[in-house]
């Protein structure tokens, strides 16, 4: 039988989750699944289309009957009594429910984990026409789940931000080091980017009049947050987290915005020129650890949750939207707003400690062709959005599955773009929050019933949480840190006149050689030292001869504990390295052993199948 301990690291390293090592700390907790129930517009109020088909019990439990119109009932020939199910999630938000309720309850706990260096992702999930776009972005005078986030993001690191755009977050968990002119570029593309919010509010104020103002309307909730920036503006500054850093700890935030339209990821940031409505279709890459990241994805710096919300505006302007039956202004794609942070140790030489993001997914609605009667174009979107919806069911449901089972099921994560990018987190990267939007209409019980069920599962899921353990400064130092700190130590030698005659060491040379060049070298002061105490002899100047010896003593002293530092630092590098090497034999050792137990037990059971079938 194959072991507990030996299947959840074998699966680590198939899966592509995250080398965890001796960097993270992993425990294990139910994926969080949040309903909130959206409240009957005016219309649906005087069309008495309630019939009481939800209920809330308690703070964690929603009871669903069935209409007497509803499908399930017109298919049986007998008229049956209205039953009732239940249905448990993590907490109930109902109709009366304040955009702060529902932040506070769901995604608040999120956004301090990520501030203290944890990874967090938060999506929306509904039908159509259920609130998600409400719950996601709110109005500007009532903020939802994505402009609080950034609120309180930026109000707990106020005075501690780092402004300097020369880190920049790149592929997955990892950074690039911006030289002065790629740092210029970086500037000059972020301004001419937010030049484009005047556009935005323009053609918002001309194409958003006439449309009613009420929660279940997506077009109410776009144009309201699109033309004004009050939106982050609704949340107290007095809202914010104390963090327990370093005084010189600084955080450097960098944020994202793409969609998944007809199973084709695009870059929401891209600035297509007039004319040309045809977008560059991104693809999805893998690092070497096996964990997936959208390349050449625009990153962009912000430096306040204002600048961070003009660029989401911007973003949502180049996003798909249709008018549907259902919904005059419907999603027609899946967003996901990413937001990173880099945790920088601003001492001398920048360095990054950590890397830690929150993705948060506003899933477009699922759609049924009879009740929105879309054709053409609109029937083509609603069939991939249906799918990869489908295809996040099958994982979930795989997932489940897989938590009991003794031989692991696939999980079909790459049958779509959005399981497949969302495959990070669902491996163990970080912690996974699903906010469940439905609408108490009896005309939408059969899709309401969908959603609780698939909700009820989701709720079951066990997810490996990976939380990053801080190290030790020298201890995280990278080979390129390690040659930076070792190259300024000798400028500042050479400004006092010692200097080195190469600033920089070169990793391919052995300790021994670096030892070597340190003793040729005080060999040569020493000889320089003894012909000028000669010749200060022949003067007879006794005092500067004294001066003179006090003055190599010093310079030997420095130079031993300069040798003594840098030794130190290249055994952590050579430690470091044979760590790597050893769990990388370790993990082909468990999967030698885990393909020897598995061939034992299909063979075992072929034997059984065999001597049934004689």
């Amino acid at each position: 039988m194959l072991t507990t301990k030996l299947t959840e690291m074998m699966e680590s390293c198939l899966a592509g989750k995250p080398d965890t090592g001796s960097c993270v700390s992993s425990q294990s907790e139910n994926l969080q699944v949040y309903l909130r129930i959206r409240p009957f517009t005016a219309a649906e109020s005087d069309n008495s289309e309630s019939q009481d088909c939800v209920s809330i019990e308690g703070p964690d439990t929603v009871v669903l009957k069935a209409p007497r119109s509803c499908q399930s009932n017109r298919q049986s020939e007998k008229s049956l009594p209205q039953t009732a199910q239940r249905f448990t999630f993590t907490q109930v938000f109902g109709p009366e429910a304040s955009q702060r309720t529902v932040f506070e309850g769901s995604v608040r706990g999120l956004v301090q984990n990520v501030l203290e260096g944890g990874n967090c992702l938060v999506f929306t999930y509904g039908v159509t026409n259920a609130g998600k776009t409400f719950t996601f972005l709110g109005p500007d005078h009532d903020s939802g789940l994505l402009p609080r986030s950034l609120s309180i993001i930026f109000n707990s690191i106020e005075g501690r931000l780092y402004s300097r755009a020369d880190l920049k977050p790149q592929r997955c968990r990892d950074f690039s080091r911006l030289t002065p002119d790629q740092q210029a570029a970086e500037s000059s593309s972020k301004k001419n980017l937010l030049r484009l919010l005047k556009e935005v509010r323009q053609k918002t104020y001309s194409g958003c009049t006439g449309y009613e103002d009420v929660m279940g309307s997506t077009v109410s909730v776009l144009c309201s947050s699109l033309s004004s920036d009050s939106s982050v503006n609704s949340v107290s500054e007095s809202d914010s987290f104390c963090l327990d850093v370093n005084s010189n700890v600084r955080f450097s935030v960098w944020v994202s915005f793409c969609e998944i339209y007809n199973e084709n990821i695009h870059d929401l940031l891209e600035q297509v020129t007039s004319g040309h409505h045809k977008r560059t279709v991104l693809r999805l890459s893998q690092d070497v650890k096996g964990n997936s990241f959208i390349k050449d994805l625009r990153w962009v710096q912000v430096n306040s949750s204002e600048e961070a919300y003009r660029v989401m505006k911007i973003g949502k302007k180049n996003q798909s939207f249709s008018s549907t039956r259902l919904n005059q202004l419907s999603s027609r794609s899946h967003s996901i707003f990413s937001i990173k942070i880099l945790r920088v140790d601003d001492v001398g030489v920048p360095r990054v400690l950590g890397i830690s993001e929150l993705a948060l997914c506003d899933l477009a609605g699922s759609e049924r062709c009879s009740r929105t009667h879309n054709t053409g174009e609109r029937l083509k979107e609603a069939g991939n959005i249906n799918s990869s919806l489908l295809t996040l069911g099958k994982c979930i449901s795989a997932m489940r599955l897989n938590q009991h089972a003794k031989i692991q099921h696939h999980v079909p994560f790459r049958e779509s773009k959005l399981t497949h990018f969302l495959q990070f987190f669902f491996c163990g990267a970080g912690r996974v929050s699903m906010v469940v939007n439905i609408n108490q209409n009896a005309l939408c019980f059969d899709e309401t019933l969908n959603v609780l069920k698939f909700s009820a599962l989701a709720q079951k899921v066990v997810v490996l949480n990976s939380r990053p353990v801080v190290l030790d400064d020298t201890s995280q130092s990278s080979a390129m840190d390690l040659s930076v700190i070792i190259d300024d130590a000798d400028r500042r030698r050479n400004v006092s006149g010692r200097g080195r005659k190469s600033s920089l060491v070169a990793w391919e040379t052995t300790l021994e050689d670096v030892l070597e060049g340190e003793d040729e070298e005080d060999e040569g002061e020493e000889e320089e030292s003894v012909m000028e105490g000669t010749v200060l002899e022949a003067g007879g100047e006794e005092d500067e001869e004294e001066e003179d010896e006090m003055t190599m003593e010093e310079d030997e002293k420095v130079t031993i504990h300069h040798v003594k530092s840098v030794t130190e630092e290249v055994k952590v590098f050579v430690s470091v390295c044979e760590q790597s090497d050893r769990e990388a034999a370790l993990r082909l050792v468990l999967e030698a052993q885990i393909r020897e137990e598995v061939s034992a037990e299909f063979m075992e059971l072929f034997n059984k199948m065999e001597k049934d079938y004689r």
